[in-house]
C-alpha cells in the first residue's frame, strides 16, 4: 500500500515538472494551450532587443517596417502593416535574470526552457545562456585607397552640464572618450566624418588631445561657431594622407540655424595623388518616440530640400563632381528623405537584404538611420560599404560610460558606416 501510494505521489509530481519540447510555431498557434506549462522550444531564437528584466526573441532580426516599405508620413502601405504585424506575432517576449550589458542582439539561444505566462509571454527564474556572433571584425583598406567612416558619435560634449549631458561626470565623460579614441583608431580612417559632436572647438579639440597622444597626426575642421550648447558636426582627418582644402560650406546660410552646424560640405585632397573629393555631412531631424512623427518627417524632408539645393552649390565653388553624403538621416531606407534624395541622382551605396545590413537598433527592431550617398562619379570610385557593429546591438539605451569594460563597444548607439573609396588617378 506504501509503495503505491509513493508511486502515485512520483508520477503526479512528474507529470507537474514534466517539460514539452513544442516548436515556436506551436506555441503561436496555441498559446491558450500551453499557459502554464514548461516547455523547451526547439528552435534556435535570436536575441532581437535587451532590456533590464527581459529578452525579445525571434526566429530572426526584426526589420523596422519603413526599412522595406512605406511608413505611415509617407502614407500607409499593405506591406507596412503586415511587417509591423509580422515583427509582433513571431516575437516572444522572455522574462529572465539576463544581465543586459552581457547579452547582444543577435545572440543565438538554443534549446530554451522555460515557463509559459500567457500570449507570447514566458519566464525563467534565472540567466539564460546565449551564444554571441563572431567578432565583426575591420580589416584595413586595401593599398591605394582611402577610407572614410560616417558615424554618429552620440552627444560628444565638452561643456558638462549642457543639454545632453546634465548628469555626465568628469570620470564618465573620460570613459566615454577612451572608448571614442579606441574605436577611431580602429576604425583605420583617414576621414571620419561625425555627427553630435557639440558645436564650437572645445569638444573636437579634447578629442584629438587624447587621439593624437602627443603625436599631432589629426587635425579636425567643422562650421566656425562658437562654442554652445549644441550639437553639430565635424569632420576628423589623417593630415598624412589627406588635407581639407577651405572651409566647410554649409546648407543653411542663418548661422542661428539649428542646423547650421549638422548639414554642410567640404572638399578633401588625397596627398598622394592631388585627386579631390567632396564629403556631404549630413544629421536630419530625429524622430520621436511612437506615432507622433509626421512633424518630424516634414521636418526632415525640409532638410532633404536644404541639402538638395546646397549640393549643385558645392560642386560649383569646389569645381568637383565627385560627392559623398554622409550622416545620421534619421530615417529608414524607404522613408520618403531616403527616397528623395535617390531620385534626385545620388545612388543609396548601403548593403540591402541581409540580416546583418543595419546600423541602429531601437525596442528590437533594426535598419540604417546611417547613410551612405553617392553622386554618379563618386559612386564609380567606391569600392567597399558596409556597416561596423561595434555599438547597435548593446542595450539601446546603455550610455557607453556605464558599459563595465575596457573595450570600444558601445561608445555610441549607432554603428559607423565604413566606406573604402579608390580615387580615379589613385595608385
Amino acid at each position: 500500500m506504501r509503495k503505491h501510494i509513493l508511486f502515485l505521489f512520483l508520477i503526479s509530481t512528474l507529470s507537474v515538472i514534466a517539460v514539452e519540447r513544442v516548436s515556436l510555431s506551436q506555441l503561436q498557434s496555441e498559446w491558450t494551450k500551453y499557459t502554464g506549462r514548461m516547455v523547451v522550444i526547439t528552435d534556435p531564437l535570436v536575441v532581437c532587443g535587451s532590456f533590464y528584466d527581459s529578452l525579445l526573441l525571434a526566429p530572426e532580426r526584426l526589420f523596422c517596417p519603413e526599412e522595406r516599405a512605406l511608413g505611415l508620413a509617407d502614407g500607409d502601405s499593405t506591406m507596412y502593416y503586415a511587417i509591423k504585424e509580422s515583427n509582433h506575432t513571431t516575437s516572444v517576449c522572455l522574462h529572465c535574470r539576463n544581465a543586459y550589458y552581457d547579452v547582444r542582439t543577435g545572440d543565438v539561444v538554443r534549446g530554451l526552457q522555460a515557463r509559459v505566462t500567457g500570449p507570447r509571454q514566458l519566464l525563467t527564474g534565472k540567466s539564460v545562456k546565449t551564444r554571441h556572433q563572431a567578432k565583426d571584425k575591420l580589416c584595413k583598406p586595401h593599398k591605394g585607397e582611402l577610407r572614410v567612416v560616417g558615424a554618429n558619435i552620440e552627444n560628444y560634449f565638452a561643456d558638462l552640464g549642457g543639454y545632453a549631458h546634465k548628469r555626465t561626470t568628469p570620470a564618465q565623460q573620460a570613459i566615454k572618450t577612451r572608448k571614442l579614441v579606441q574605436a577611431l583608431r580602429a576604425m583605420h580612417a583617414d576621414i571620419i566624418a561625425c555627427c553630435e559632436m557639440q558645436v564650437g572647438s572645445k569638444a573636437p579639440e579634447m578629442l584629438l588631445e587624447a587621439l593624437n597622444k602627443g603625436r599631432k597626426k589629426y587635425a579636425y575642421s567643422t562650421v566656425p561657431l562658437a562654442d554652445n550648447d549644441r550639437i553639430g558636426g565635424c569632420f576628423i582627418y589623417n593630415t598624412e594622407r589627406v588635407r581639407a582644402c577651405g572651409e566647410p560650406l554649409s546648407a543653411y546660410r542663418d548661422t542661428a540655424n539649428h542646423y547650421y552646424a549638422r548639414m554642410f560640405a567640404l572638399q578633401f585632397e588625397e596627398m598622394a595623388t592631388g585627386e579631390r573629393f567632396i564629403i556631404s555631412l549630413n544629421h536630419l531631424k530625429s524622430k520621436r518616440a511612437g506615432r507622433g512623427n509626421y512633424d518630424t518627417h516634414l521636418k526632415r524632408m525640409q532638410n532633404t530640400d536644404s541639402l538638395l539645393a546646397m549640393l549643385p552649390q558645392v560642386m560649383a565653388v569646389y569645381g568637383d563632381e565627385d560627392v559623398l553624403l554622409l550622416g545620421d538621416y534619421n530615417c529608414y531606407t524607404q522613408e520618403g528623405p531616403i527616397q528623395t534624395i535617390v531620385r534626385a541622382g545620388y545612388a543609396d551605396m548601403l548593403p540591402l537584404g541581409k540580416a546583418d545590413n543595419y546600423s541602429y537598433s531601437f525596442k528590437g527592431e533594426v535598419g540604417y538611420l546611417d547613410r551612405c550617398f553617392a553622386s554618379p562619379t563618386m559612386a564609380a570610385q567606391i569600392m567597399r560599404v558596409r556597416p561596423w557593429h561595434v555599438n547597435a546591438d548593446w542595450y539601446y539605451s546603455h550610455g557607453a560610460y556605464k558599459m563595465k569594460d575596457k573595450t570600444m563597444h558601445r561608445y555610441a548607439d549607432h554603428d559607423p558606416i565604413i566606406v573604402d573609396i579608390k580615387l580615379a588617378n589613385g595608385k
